[in-house]
């Protein structure tokens, strides 16, 4: 695109925002009309630590320590047990509230971060997105918190790349303020992902390692520096604390023991886990390129199609991030997550990325070529494939009966049924050792080779 045209188009942002705008509510409005009809509440795990916050109320009144009975979960479930158990409501009602809240989050952070003009200029892309993914009907009126764990960490992740990104690294005011508060909260969601983050993070700081050099040189680099790593770190150190206290609450020692004792004795094997890590990525079952394929893309063409350039620091971070995630889950015993509506274990961190990327969006310089479709057109077509699949995909829930799409991807086929005439028995009589057994790999494999369909097409 030559830079006259680019000129052209940076003076009618209005037209193009007030058009995308408009079609990201209409995608809004008829996703809500149409999951208000088929969306069930989808309780995941919720069963298992819905009484966590009587049970601990309980332990603190007895003064029992440690507090038997309680969950493997983290700290943050318990606060939404204790959400859920005073919303004066059902459990669909209060879920759905507080995960649609979560989903505004990252659009409200750009008023104090950019000013209410970038949230009209580049909000439109992330609802539309949203619209589009599979979120709306499995995860939005659900017991799993993967939503709000990927908008904070993504939220995070981006703030940091802001912060990276200010001259003389002096991080002040909404900046410091959301990088605290999202880098206190997002890993309590998931004992691992405070480490998955600080993996990521390293890796972003050694590829800036020579612009935080030269910041350090200069006249009160050093206090900035130091004061810049205080703000991103502490605040996650802080939360890693506080989930050790209350592992301690919870088994007597800081740490997850639940979790530590269930990877002990159902960690696959390394081929096991390369073959959970081809099927996490590729599977036509929800891997992450037909679950994100639609969503991730539409982001991206709109931000740039209206004059937008990723920063380099937060793809980084949210990449990494998302490849140390799927290594870590190819080494759980159900990478999916067991139940849920594709590859559940993988939503935090994708949702994260496209979070990261909208926080820290620059405008691409006056004058300079904007980076709009037809300058991608090898790109755009090499991804419609994906694109159909994934379209096809999210489509699927729509088109079945209320109720049918997920159990006909849970349990596709013979080898799933086996499983699940094996669960009363065989697993009750094996312990956590049944989850390493042929009849169960026989059903993840099931499950990740399955190409779903609306259910509709079977009668």
């Amino acid at each position: 695109m030559h830079a006259a045209t680019a000129v052209r188009m940076a003076g009618r942002p209005t037209v193009v925002t007030a058009v995308g705008w408009a079609v990201a509510l209409l995608a809004v409005g008829c996703v809500l009309y149409a999951a208000l009809r088929i969306a069930q509440f989808n309780p995941t795990d919720y069963a298992a630590w819905q009484a966590d916050w009587r049970l601990a109320a309980e332990c603190i009144g007895r003064d029992a320590y440690p507090c038997p009975g309680m969950s493997k979960f983290p700290l943050s479930y318990l606060v939404v047990a204790w959400i859920a158990a005073t919303f004066d409501g059902s459990d669909r009602v209060a879920f759905t509230s507080v995960n649609l809240l979560f989903l505004t989050l990252p659009l409200l952070c750009l008023i104090p971060l950019h000013g209410v003009r970038r949230l009209w200029l580049t909000g439109w892309p992330f609802v539309l997105a949203l619209a589009l993914s599979p979120l709306p009907v499995f995860y939005v009126a659900s017991g799993a918190l993967e939503i709000q764990s990927g908008i904070l960490s993504g939220i995070y992740i981006g703030a940091f790349a802001m912060a990276l990104a200010t001259p003389g690294l002096r991080v002040h005011g909404w900046l410091a303020v959301i990088l605290v508060v999202s880098g206190f909260t997002f890993p309590l969601y998931k004992d691992t992902i405070g480490a998955f983050a600080g993996l990521a993070i390293v890796v972003l700081l050694w590829r800036q390692r020579a612009h935080l050099v030269a910041v350090w040189k200069q006249d009160g680099g050093r206090r900035a520096l130091i004061r810049t790593a205080a703000l991103a770190a502490l605040p996650v150190m802080f939360a890693q604390i506080a989930g050790a206290a209350y592992s301690a609450f919870k088994y007597g020692v800081p740490l997850p023991v639940a979790y530590m004792e269930e990877a002990q004795h159902t960690a696959p094997g390394l081929a096991k886990s390369a073959e959970f890590l081809f099927g996490s990525l590729f599977s036509p079952n929800g891997g992450l390129l037909i679950f994100w394929g639609l969503p991730g893309l539409v982001a991206l063409w709109c931000w740039r199609w209206s004059g937008w350039k990723l920063d380099r620091a937060a793809v980084m971070a949210g990449i990494a991030v998302l490849a140390i995630s799927c290594l870590a889950f190819a080494r759980w015993w159900a990478p999916f997550g067991w139940d849920g509506w594709g590859n559940r274990l993988l939503v935090p961190a994708a949702l994260g990325l496209v979070v990261a990327i909208m926080i820290s969006l620059r405008p691409v310089e006056q004058g300079a070529a904007v980076p709009v479709m037809h300058r991608h057109r090898a790109s755009m077509v090499a991804s419609l494939p994906l694109l159909v699949c994934s379209a096809y995909y999210v489509a699927i829930p729509y088109l079945s009966p209320v109720g049918a799409a997920m159990p006909a991807t849970l349990w596709p086929g013979p080898h799933c049924a086996r499983l699940q005439q094996a669960i009363p028995d065989e697993a009750l009589a094996n312990g956590l050792a049944f989850w390493k057994s042929g009849v169960y790999y026989n059903c993840a494999r099931e499950r990740m080779l399955h190409v779903p369909a609306p259910q509709y097409s079977r009668h």
